[in-house]
């Protein structure tokens, strides 16, 4: 009789493990999807103070194959959610730089990014990246925003850094953020010219459009700024997609 009631209640006990078990395992899949929904409502809020814009549903958010420029849903590419900063090192998500290509020293470009489109009417009126390169103290994550023309620049600013505290870390000033307006991304042949200079930008110069004031004392900062900059705007990065929405619109570079 004993024998049978400790069998009882082992089978009761792993029952209401096993059902314990169950209803975490179910929540924790539950809440995955709110998690990634969180995270890219952080992002959506960085998108909205960079674009200047106050409801959310102004901004639309698109996930992009850089290879191609073209538009594809999370489901596309064989997730159920996505997550840029994960597929940056996932190998079925991302690839790795070539040595030689990668100047922004990310190691692993991911293979889709998402971007913001922020429309009025019918017009594209501003678009907003994703950008991010090695800089003195880690790894530099930053969001562009371009007018338009898918040239001129908006809004720039980092939302992650490990800089060193007033040199490097300048880049979060609202100061040296303010810099960044109306500065030109391509020359008229589509060429990359945004640059961050060592000293100060002379504004007679006929290149000033493409240029922005160094931080002082911060010189490897400001060349990454510049690096990460050429390799997100060029063939590997977003050039691709620009193309494809110039095209779309009709017009040049």
């Amino acid at each position: 009789m004993a024998r049978a009631s400790t069998l009882k209640t082992f089978l009761v006990a792993l029952l209401l493990a096993l059902s314990c078990a169950g209803l975490v395992s179910v929540t924790a899949v539950g809440l995955a999807d709110r998690v990634q929904a969180n995270k890219n409502s952080e992002r959506l809020a960085s998108t909205l103070l960079a674009a200047g814009v106050d409801v959310p549903e102004d901004v639309e958010f698109r996930i992009v194959e850089l290879d191609t420029g073209d538009y594809v849903s999370s489901t596309d590419i064989g997730t159920g959610t996505f997550d840029q900063t994960e597929a940056a090192s996932d190998p079925a998500l991302s690839d790795p730089v070539p040595e030689d290509d990668d100047f922004a020293e990310i190691g692993r470009r991911e293979r889709y990014v998402y971007v913001g489109l922020v429309h009025d009417g019918f017009q594209l009126e501003r678009l907003v990246l994703p950008v991010r390169g090695m800089g003195f103290g880690g790894m530099m994550h930053g969001i562009i925003v371009l007018e338009g023309d898918l040239a001129t620049v908006h809004d720039f600013y980092f939302i992650e850094h490990e800089e060193t505290p007033g040199l490097g870390a300048e880049i979060t000033e609202p100061s040296w953020r303010a810099k960044w307006r109306d500065k030109h991304i391509y020359d008229d042949n589509g060429e990359v010219r945004i640059e961050v200079l060592q000293g100060a930008v002379e504004s007679a110069s006929a290149d000033a459009h493409y240029q922005v004031d160094g931080i002082s004392g911060a010189t490897i900062t400001s060349e990454s700024v510049t690096l990460l900059l050429q390799y997100w705007f060029g063939e590997n990065g977003f050039k691709t997609y620009l193309d494809r929405l110039r095209r779309t619109r009709g017009d040049g570079v």
